[in-house]
């Protein structure tokens, strides 16, 4: 996916996306017939989550059923809290988290 940079320019991206106004016109003289332009490759993941955040822009992120079911538990007092298993969750989630420089576990 390649971005035009051109039409960010008068957007507060300044002159130095791409090089210097200098180094484009130097580049413009050394080959006329290809005009400069500026373009950006987004990386697999940037597009993944560019996708994801569309899709999320799209519809709410909040499953109302679900937070009046959860609320009315907590109203008649049976809603219950398994304590080992947020504590097992926990350990999953800090198991895909990458590792820090010298981290030895």
């Amino acid at each position: 996916m390649t971005i035009d940079l051109r039409a960010l320019i008068g957007r507060g991206v300044g002159s130095t996306v791409g090089g210097t106004e200098t180094t484009r016109k130097m580049e413009a003289k050394k080959n006329p017939q290809q005009p400069a332009s500026d373009s950006l490759a987004l990386t697999d993941v940037a597009s993944r989550l560019m996708a994801a955040e569309r899709a999320l822009g799209s519809g709410s992120v909040v499953d109302m059923v679900l937070v009046s079911r959860v609320a009315q538990a907590l109203e008649d007092g049976s809603y219950e809290i398994d304590a080992e298993r947020i504590a097992e969750k926990i350990l999953e989630l800090e198991a895909q988290l990458p590792g820090e420089a010298g981290d030895d576990g």
